[in-house]
């Protein structure tokens, strides 16, 4: 499985003549007012949406590997041919003016139907290969499995991997620039832009560095142990700050820190206790490094959630991703709870 970054060059004058193309653009008055509109590449369009993410000409250049005077002069026939003035200098930083904001959803919208269109016609030409952008949090149990099984049927496929938080990829997704990406949400629906493909419940557990830690506590029993816990306001810190607010607990919080691997390697030397996905701290539990305080109230449980931006057209090689993970079967995940993490062999949370 290989890893690609796909970009985007000029489109022929005869395809973006065509009526369908048109019509994409009937909703965008600014660029079809002009009768040479037509002389814009597709290439130049690109530009500025990258423009738009990296704030430098040099930045712009190093990422489609061309010079910046070559990118300057893109962007100056752009405004040329558009009649507007596209970006301004603010200090270091170019910033796009008023007219090229109101070009932006647009210019970022026709790009991937660009690249459905190129995939749907490679299809066509019934050719064996394709690629999958997939977007991913820095914990994610369940993308390494589906990578496994999807790698066996779709060896032809290849598979570009994107950390970041789910702000960064629901807006790489809403631009095209990922196919698919892998959530943690509790509380994640559908937007008017993506849609869900499919869901994983899976069980965050308190985990201490004590041998023998209080049997069945209630959560109030624990005021007295410090706590490290996710940073504030992210998507895996939200459940457990709407569990312990539902349980009318407030915790001892010594560390926030970012990283799930962090925290428990804090836990392990005794710094507090915490609360993590199970398959974070399940080696740990099983060598006897940590162990599973098991609370009196209900277990607290999250989701995993794929999702995909709403397409009219779905590339072939990103429903195969899909289908890939609804029929994961979940002896392949048996760490995303306790219960069916005893059923595996090995484990025991005492």
């Amino acid at each position: 499985m290989g890893i690609s970054i796909c970009t985007f060059t000029g489109l022929r004058e005869d395809s973006i003549r065509s009526s369908r193309f048109r019509r994409r653009l009937k909703h965008c008055p600014l660029l079809l007012k002009r009768g040479n509109f037509f002389s814009v590449e597709l290439k130049e369009l690109r530009t500025l949406v990258m423009l738009s993410e990296l704030g430098k000409l040099s930045l712009v250049a190093e990422h489609l590997h061309l010079s910046p005077p070559a990118i300057h002069k893109q962007l100056k026939k752009l405004e040329e041919d558009l009649g507007v003035p596209l970006y301004e200098k603010i200090g270091r930083r170019l910033q796009l003016t008023q007219p090229a904001e109101v070009l932006l959803p647009y210019l970022k919208d026709m790009l991937a139907q660009y690249h459905s269109a190129l995939s749907a016609l490679d299809e066509w030409k019934g050719l064996k290969r394709g690629s999958v952008r997939v977007g991913s949090g820095p914990t994610s149990y369940v993308l390494p499995a589906i990578l496994k099984h999807f790698r066996r049927t779709n060896p032809g496929v290849e598979v570009l991997v994107e950390t970041g938080n789910t702000p960064v990829l629901l807006e790489s997704l809403g631009r095209g620039s990922l196919d698919l990406a892998m959530l943690v949400s509790a509380s994640l629906t559908e937007g008017q832009d993506f849609c869900v493909e499919a869901t994983w419940d899976f069980e965050l557990v308190l985990v201490s560095h004590v041998r023998r830690p209080p049997r069945r506590p209630h959560l109030a029993d624990l005021k007295n142990f410090r706590f490290i816990l996710f940073r504030k306001g992210s998507r895996m810190q939200e459940p457990i700050d709407h569990y312990f607010a539902a349980n009318r607990f407030e915790p001892n919080v010594a560390m926030r820190l970012d990283n799930s691997d962090l925290i428990k390697d804090m836990v392990r030397v005794g710094m507090g206790i915490s609360m993590l996905p199970l398959w974070v701290v399940a080696k740990d539990v099983r060598d006897g490094h940590l162990t599973l305080i098991h609370q009196a109230e209900p277990p607290l449980y999250s989701k995993l959630a794929l999702v995909r931006r709403k397409l009219t057209y779905v590339p072939r090689p990103v429903q195969a991703f899909i289908d890939t993970a609804r029929n994961l079967d979940r002896k392949h995940l048996r760490l995303l709870t306790i219960s069916t993490a005893r059923g595996g062999s090995g484990f025991h949370s005492s």
